[in-house]
Order: structure tokens, then sequence, then C-alpha cells
């Protein structure tokens, strides 16, 4: 039980943790080292749980899918609402019109469609919107952070509700599957003073004269 509390407590301080320094620094940089902590964090506590994970079958591999999928799902949910929240308290929502639109190539992964943005004084609206089907000429409704810390959204000042009510779902999945992993982990240990046990109190035969 105490391995199962500290287990959570540690895992999803980390991605909290991490949540709130992205949104604090809004760097990739950040979370391209974050990322594998987490995957490296969530096959340790799997591996230490239980002894039998080297050679995971059946729900073991599913924790292993899983369990880290979770991990990046919490930190990032954190983040993202963070980010929603910062947006609410002090966004200003923008009549903007679209002024260009173009595909970004990014190698290996699909081209992302980008367009840029103007308000109704014919100023460029700080930053652009990804992935919006939208069209030149088409005017929408994107909230901006007047400090510019915080990437515009489209639509109006969002709430950041939605994503802590996912994160926290994203949390109870991953502490069900360390769950698993410490009884799995008890029961095995278990079985194995079990075993032993009975090898350790069998008296030796005697040998004939």
């Amino acid at each position: 039980m105490l391995l199962l509390v500290g287990s959570a407590a540690v895992c999803l301080g980390i991605e909290v943790g991490a949540g709130i320094l992205l949104h604090m620094t809004q760097s990739i940089w950040v979370a391209l080292v974050v990322y594998p902590v987490l995957y490296f964090l969530a096959f340790y506590l799997l591996g230490v749980m239980v002894p039998s994970m080297e050679e995971p079958e059946g729900w073991a591999i599913l924790a292993l899918l899983v369990l880290p999928i979770s991990a990046l799902v919490v930190m990032h949910l954190t983040y993202s609402g963070l980010d929603q929240r910062a947006m609410h308290a002090r966004g200003q929502e923008v009549r903007a019109t679209v002024t260009d639109t173009y595909w970004v190539d990014q190698g290996a992964d699909p081209p992302l469609f980008v367009a840029e943005l103007k308000d109704p004084s014919g100023r460029p609206v700080p930053g652009r919107v990804y992935g919006e089907k939208v069209k030149v000429g088409q005017t929408i409704i994107v909230t901006v952070d007047p400090k510019g810390k915080v990437p515009l959204s489209t639509g109006g000042r969002p709430t950041g509700s939605g994503k802590f009510v996912a994160a926290g779902i994203a949390a109870g999945i991953e502490i069900l599957l360390l769950a698993w992993a410490a009884f799995r982990g008890t029961a095995d240990r278990l079985a194995e003073k079990a075993t032993v046990v009975p090898e350790q109190t069998q008296e030796p035969e005697e040998s004939p004269a």
C-alpha cells in the first residue's frame, strides 16, 4: 500500500509539475526533456513493482502501453488547462480576418495547415492559427493573450475545466494500473515465499547405514 501511494504521488507530482513548468516556460525544449523522463519512470515503477515484468504478457503488456501514455496525457492536459485558464483570466476576444493560409512541411509528419490573421484595424494578430480549415477573407473569433505568453486560441475565452477533468480521468487510469502492478507484485512475492518456506523446513532424509 505504501509503495502504491508513494509511486502514485511521485508519478503525478512529476507529471503535474512538468505541466506547470511547460505553462510557465512555453518551451518545446522542456517537453523534449520531460517526455523520456516520464517514459523511463513508468517503466521503472512497473519493473520494481512486478518482478515478472521482465517477460510481460497479457495485462502486463497493456500496462506497459497505457501507463506511459497516461502519464504524458496528464502532463499535456495540465499544461493545456493552465493555458486556457490564463486565457480566460486575461485573454482578449478579437474578431479577426484570415489574410493568408499555407502548409508547413514537417518532414516525416503530415504537413501542417497555418493561417495568419489581422484585426479590424488592419494590424496583424500576434500568433497564428494551426490546423483549422479556414479560408482567406473568412472572419473568425480568436482569443489573444495581451502578454504574448500563451498562443492564441480560436473561439471565445476558454475556461480550462474540460482539460482538468480529462487530466483527472487519465490520472485515475494511471493510478488503477499502478494499483494493479502493486497487487501483482505482492502476489508474486507471496507466492515465492510460499514455495521457499516448505523447502527450508523440509527435514533431510536419513541415509541408509
